[in-house]
């Protein structure tokens, strides 16, 4: 048989805890990784240099995606592709 190592890349969502104007809260976020780890640092990273007014980003909980919220995240992805596409 002759298998490729291939790494399957799926949603998680993940879930922090930010201080933003001096108050701690948590940050919800879906992102796609290859693995549990893989997800929480591209949340992390997403969370730190997309959103300069939170800071003491901590790492709470991750689970992967249900699918239905997978397959709504996949369709507004595709959504925005097309528009993007129509407007070249």
């Amino acid at each position: 048989m002759n298998y490729k190592n291939e790494l399957i890349t799926v949603w998680y969502h993940a879930i922090y805890m930010v201080t933003e104007n001096g108050a701690r809260r948590e940050y919800p976020i879906y992102t796609q990784g290859n693995s549990e780890i893989d997800a929480a640092v591209r949340a992390a990273v997403s969370i730190t240099e997309s959103n300069s007014s939170v800071s003491n980003v901590t790492f709470k909980s991750i689970r992967i995606a249900s699918y239905h919220e997978a397959d709504t995240l996949d369709a507004e992805l595709d959504a925005i592709a097309e528009e993007e596409n129509k407007n070249e």
